[in-house]
């Protein structure tokens, strides 16, 4: 079931690196006998993102394949707004995570991380408990489907990449576009080989405090940033997603850093997608407050005020609906997931200003 990952290098005594996330973690190999139980692992001859294991100095994905989650899903819950406005992508995820964070909504699938790590043991057995799919079925699905696009999401596609480049090669030759909903923290060497086969990306600003990143996502602001300017130079259509914490990512002072950031640094027709945190579905952190009304109110407002065009925050009235930046004249309604689209060429119908959207 084990697939030979990729990019990674070997050092000395079997230790191997792995090289598709910034991580860069080092596994030391489990060499026990064949006949031994599966409980002689340890923790140190797996990767931190619970996919990778080092077998007699060979690194491998446990992932490969195992889908936890394919369904038909509105692009619009990815979110993106500006990409295919209306339609449904094939939508699929599977286990594991390169972050730690307490908030996590998609817990049961990606910190299954957490748990081998302090399980080893059940590596096999949690891969093998997630049904099997070839990259060709997951393609045919999505043409039946009358999908025009898959989406690799729910968990990180970084730590099953080894599937999903197949799968978007195949996608492509089907005329199929593919949407990476990603935390941004993959390695330099993965996006030169996943930024020719991605025509959107939605990546997760969690915060622009790097105290934040270390301590909550065990994890790096540095590499999100560099690869979020790497994606808008390579010309992919990008949009982006805050979650408001309260007290941890809806700082108005940390917000507008990085407001500014995404304003000068890529683009002021990227979109931001402000997303209320709910406490009771995460993963850590069910005692905590729920984001309010007034918390993306105000995150809105800053977006605004730093000259971002399209700001979009979930849940309230008006505000995820796309408005020209030139006239102000509403050109795409939505309710939920359900989508009124007034222009259809990507242009304001009213005064023909480009709404930065592909359709």
């Amino acid at each position: 079931m084990f697939h030979e990952a990729l990019l990674y290098s070997s050092l000395k005594s079997g230790v191997c690196r792995c090289e598709l996330c910034s991580r860069g973690c080092v596994i030391l190999p489990f060499v026990g006998s064949e006949r031994r139980s599966v409980p002689t692992l340890q923790k140190e001859n797996i990767g931190f993102c619970g996919t990778r294991i080092n077998v007699r100095g060979k690194l491998y994905a446990v992932n490969y394949g195992r889908v936890t989650s394919l369904s038909a899903d509105p692009v619009e819950k990815k979110p993106l707004y500006h990409f295919l406005p209306g339609e449904s992508l094939l939508s699929f995820g599977s286990f594991g995570c390169n972050f730690r964070c307490p908030n996590c909504h998609n817990w049961e699938i990606s910190q299954t991380a957490s748990l081998i790590h302090n399980r080893p043991e059940l590596i096999t057995s949690i891969a093998e408990s997630f049904p099997e799919i070839s990259p060709a079925e997951v393609v045919s699905q999505a043409v039946e489907c009358g999908c025009p696009g898959i989406a690799y999401t729910y968990n990180e596609p970084t730590v099953f990449a080894e599937f999903t480049l197949e799968v978007m090669r195949l996608a492509r030759k089907a005329k199929l576009k593919n949407v990476w909903v990603s935390n941004g923290f993959f390695s330099e060497r993965a996006f030169e080989l996943i930024s020719p086969l991605v025509d959107a990306f939605n990546i997760d600003l969690k915060s622009f405090d790097p105290r934040f990143y270390q301590s909550h996502c065990k994890g790096g602001l540095a590499p999100v940033a560099s690869n979020l300017q790497r994606i808008k130079k390579a010309g992919i259509h990008l949009e982006i997603t805050t979650l408001l914490i309260p007290g941890l990512t809806d700082k108005e002072n940390v917000l507008r850093e990085m407001a500014a950031f995404i304003a000068r640094k890529l683009s002021r027709d990227v979109p931001w997608h402000l997303i209320g945190f709910s406490a009771p579905i995460s993963w850590q952190m069910r005692e905590w407050k729920s984001s309010g009304k007034e918390e993306l109110e105000k995150a809105y407002e800053v977006g605004k005020e730093e000259e971002l065009r399209f700001v979009y925050a979930s849940g309230l009235k008006g505000r995820s609906d796309t408005c020209c930046p030139n006239c102000g004249e509403l050109n795409i309604k939505r309710l939920g997931y359900e989508v009124e689209n007034l222009s259809e060429k990507g242009t304001c119908f009213k005064c023909g200003q480009k709404l930065s959207i592909i359709m």
